[in-house]
């Protein structure tokens, strides 16, 4: 039991926990986390470069369709040829001069982009032929005889794409090459007159594969090379693959003989039904990968043997001065903020040491300042309470005068002390600082009264305020500085009489509040001034209320929210209060 003990005493160590969680939480994640990561980055790598080379595939698709489009097209223009219909009719009546003018004005003169070297030959049905290759009467005999010879000449406009080897040849070179059989139709008669052969070496389908990676061709339907070639044993009619390719109109698979991999994309040709594909080595496509992946995992084996000697180096130097330091303050017996440690051991030990000798000085100061801040704060809250007994003096003192006034029946004057009694009164209310906008209007129209005897009929306020908007939450006295604006330095100087309009509006998530007069204006580059200080908090003299109002709207609200000044001079002044739109029903009254 004691060896158990000790032994878990010195596993319990920094120097050994130091080492275990280095081990734990570093070394073996790292290697793991390479591990995960490789993985699906082969599959993503992978999955792109399938991408790619279906993309690169479906390019050269591209290409040979075209290739083949101007076969087709170059057969329709010869076989709807007036001149050659006329020869294939009445072969008899063309002379040998004749003939050579049809062959180059028909067959020479009909190369395109695609088709530079092309094989074209007219066949009739009565043992006549013009072609740019040389063509006897064996071969005439040997093509009129073969299967799909037969088979197409009975049909009225009939094509048919020929994959020619050795077996079966159009020339007498008998090289391996794609032609494409059109029949030359009377159509009067509704009847076959002849037939038109075009022909491309296999060469120039090959031309198309060369910017493809790996092995290339094409198949016809019997699995025969029409172009290209592919390795020995690959594809085989029948096999699994083979199947997989003719099930689909394209696509893409890993194909597994033996020890090798390959990715095999296909595409299909669909002017002729047959099977473009491509071969690339799997291990040719991610050699790259595998040696990244050695020389990171060897990389790797070596950063973390020399993060290992340099953990188990800081473990050392870390345990020691730890050590030592822990020694020294069992030897503390005081607990209080009073105590301080002495400067002792290395260097590290001090530094340590002497920190928290300091934080324990910082911490008595703070102490200090917050008992000190304590008896402040109680102070200035007892001259608070007393500072209320003055406006409440006040207050009770006009409330005394208006009912004078009204005893005397002078009901101007009692109005005017009753409306600035309620101004007052809100002033030194609960202290809440948010109210509901139809309290902030009476507040409004308790000052416009005061206002309507100074200036009478030359004053007059409208107001458009919806119903459902007066118990959405406003900040108390936000709207008497600007109609008190209005008023001084709109409506006070002008000679027509003055009109103050105060309308609100929701929109989704914001309250609008406009406060909108006929007076003088606001010269532009006041304006602009005005405006700029709004922007940077900079006060004049002349705005001293109305920046009150844009920075407790911020303060309250945040950056988004405030004034905003439109002004046309000698016209009119538009300032829109912009808050959240906040409803006080069902959410127990607007509190601080």
């Amino acid at each position: 039991m004691k060896r158990w003990n000790a032994s878990v005493r010195r596993w319990n160590s920094i120097h050994n926990q130091f080492l275990f969680f280095i081990l734990l939480f570093l070394i073996i994640p790292l290697f793991l986390s390479m591990f995960w990561v490789f993985k699906p980055l082969e599959k993503v790598i992978e999955q792109k470069i399938g991408k790619a080379t279906e993309e690169a595939l479906y390019q050269v698709d591209f290409h040979i369709e075209r290739f083949l489009h101007e076969m087709l097209k170059s057969a329709v223009d010869i076989s709807t040829n007036s001149n050659v219909i006329s020869m294939l009719q009445y072969p008899n009546e063309l002379s040998y001069y004749d003939k050579l003018r049809l062959t180059d004005s028909v067959i020479n003169k009909l190369y395109t982009t695609y088709l530079t070297e092309t094989q074209i030959t007219l066949l009739d049905r009565k043992g006549n032929w013009i072609s740019n290759k040389v063509i006897t009467t064996q071969l005439y005999d040997h093509i009129v005889s073969s299967d799909w010879y037969k088979e197409l000449i009975k049909e009225p406009m009939g094509i048919r794409w020929i994959a020619n080897d050795a077996s079966n040849y159009i020339y007498l070179d008998k090289k391996r090459m794609v032609t494409l059989a059109k029949t030359i139709t009377n159509h009067q008669t509704n009847e076959n007159i002849g037939i038109v052969l075009i022909s491309v070496n296999e060469s120039d389908i090959n031309s198309f594969f060369e910017k493809l990676e790996g092995e290339a061709a094409i198949l016809n339907e019997q699995g025969g090379f029409v172009a290209g070639a592919l390795s020995e044993g690959l594809l085989m009619p029948g096999t699994e693959d083979s199947d997989d390719i003719w099930g689909s109109m394209k696509g893409q698979f890993i194909s597994q003989k033996g020890n090798s991999k390959s990715i095999i994309s296909y595409d299909t040709i669909t002017a002729t039904g047959w099977k473009l594909i491509q071969v690339i080595p799997h291990d040719k496509v991610f050699k790259e990968i595998f040696d990244i992946r050695r020389t990171s995992l060897l990389t790797t084996g070596f950063i973390v043997l020399a993060f290992l000697l340099l953990a188990v180096s800081i473990a050392y130097s870390v345990s020691k001065p730890l050590k030592l330091l822990n020694k020294r303050m069992q030897e503390i017996e005081k607990n209080d903020f009073n105590s301080s440690l002495s400067l002792s051991g290395p260097k590290e030990i001090s530094t340590v040491i002497e920190s928290y000798n300091h934080m324990a000085r910082q911490i008595r100061e703070l102490l200090g300042r917050l008992k000190d801040e304590y008896e402040q704060k109680e102070d200035m809250r007892f001259r608070a309470l007393q500072a209320q007994i003055n406006p409440h003096f006040i207050l009770n003192t006009l409330n005394n005068i208006k009912w004078m006034a009204y005893i005397r029946n002078d009901r101007e004057v009692g109005e005017m002390l009753s409306s600035l009694g309620s101004m007052m009164e809100g002033s030194i209310g609960r202290g809440d600082k948010l109210i509901t906008l139809k309290e902030e209007m009476e507040y409004v129209k308790h000052y416009i009264t005061l206002m309507k005897l100074r200036y009478n009929e030359k004053l007059s306020v409208d107001f458009a305020i919806p119903e459902s908007l007066y118990h959405h939450e406003v900040i108390k006295f936000m709207l008497q500085p600007i109609v008190e604006n209005s008023i001084i330095h709109g409506i006070e100087r002008l000679e027509r009489n003055g009109v103050i309009r105060v309308e609100a509006e929701a929109t989704e998530e914001r309250l609008i509040i406009r406060v909108i007069d006929n007076g003088l204006g606001i010269e532009t580059e006041q304006l602009l001034v005005l405006q700029q200080s709004l922007l940077n908090g900079v006060t004049d003299s002349k705005s001293i209320g109305v920046r009150n109002v844009h920075e407790r709207i911020r303060l309250q609200y945040g950056e988004g929210y405030g004034l905003r000044f439109e002004s046309t001079y000698g016209e009119m002044t538009k300032v829109e209060l912009e808050l959240p739109l906040r409803s006080t029903e069902g959410g127990g009254g607007v509190t601080c």
